[in-house]
């Protein structure tokens, strides 16, 4: 029996925003990584550290019975959504800079507001409908010159993809937030992505890591394993639309690490386009705020 999901906007932004933060950070040392691993020694070394660092999570919480589902198979869908974002996105930053990738990949919070209709039979607005239209304005933007002069290379398309399958993970989360605990949910997710990572192994010669690599894999596991938890509770208290598109707030840090780290700086037409991109957060902030107020 499923029960109504909570609606608290404000508190799943807060959580969202945090997660973001977090997630900008895990994104920067998995660029560090891949210029030095293969993306399934990468996914098989962090996954294996991921739920080392997960098993006392799952102790504390009441053992295997936190990981019973109710929904397997859609456990499933979820986790392999996941695994083909994280793919996509890995190899994106073998080809891209930081800041110009997860701007591409902006595109996955419209699509959480776009899917959340049909898959969730969440109710948007005309608003919020608006903000989406202008966001998806502010994507075309940033990859408009590539498209322009025929270079719209391997690099954006990954980006695209990538944000496609987590726009559609992360949907997913909200769906099974109802009768799925968040512990479950993060292990058949991680589980999912080091079976992956060990099938790919088969096909790409394994080099190990070295000391300082195990360093920078155990540290992007730590910080993946907060954001998730963060991310996932913010979808388990708000409806998608009305969290996803906080999410923009991390080209702001994707800039600030690229800069400090690779010396990368966006073009004109990233700035432009993410500038619109903000508005809609921005517009959507201020819905949000409103609708809470008279809803109070």
């Amino acid at each position: 029996m499923t029960t109504a999901r909570p609606n608290h906007p404000l508190q799943g932004i807060g959580l969202m925003l945090v997660g973001v933060f977090l997630l900008s950070v895990m994104d920067t040392l998995t660029k560090v990584a891949v210029a030095e691993l293969s993306t399934p020694v990468l996914i098989a070394a962090r996954t294996a550290v991921v739920m080392v660092l997960m098993a006392p999570m799952v102790v504390r919480a009441g053992g295997w019975q936190v990981l019973r589902m109710q929904r397997p198979l859609g456990h499933l869908l979820r986790g392999a959504l996941s695994v083909c974002s994280m793919l996509a996105f890995f190899e994106a930053l073998r080809h891209l800079p930081l800041a110009t990738t997860i701007a591409i990949c902006f595109a996955a919070p419209l699509l959480m507001t776009v899917m959340s209709v049909p898959l969730l039979r969440e109710r948007v607005g005309r608003a919020r409908w608006a903000a989406v239209l202008l966001g998806l304005c502010g994507v075309f933007v940033i990859v408009g010159p590539e498209v322009a002069t025929g270079s719209f290379g391997i690099g954006a398309v990954l980006a695209l993809a990538a944000a496609f399958f987590y726009a559609a993970a992360m949907t997913c989360v909200r769906w099974l937030s109802s009768t799925e605990s968040d512990l479950s949910m993060m292990v058949t997710q991680n589980a999912c992505m080091g079976l992956a990572g060990l099938v790919g192994l088969w096909f790409v010669p394994p080099t190990m890591p070295s000391p300082t690599m195990w360093g920078v894999i155990a540290a992007s596991a730590a910080v993946l394993l907060a954001s998730q938890r963060l991310t996932f509770r913010a979808l388990r208290v708000a409806p998608v639309s009305a969290v996803a598109p906080f999410q923009y707030t991390e080209l702001v840090w994707a800039v600030l690490f690229g800069w400090l780290f690779w010396r990368e700086w966006p073009g004109p037409h990233v700035w432009w386009g993410a500038s619109i991109v903000v508005a809609a957060g921005l517009f959507s902030i201020w819905h949000e705020r409103r609708r809470a107020m008279a809803d109070a």
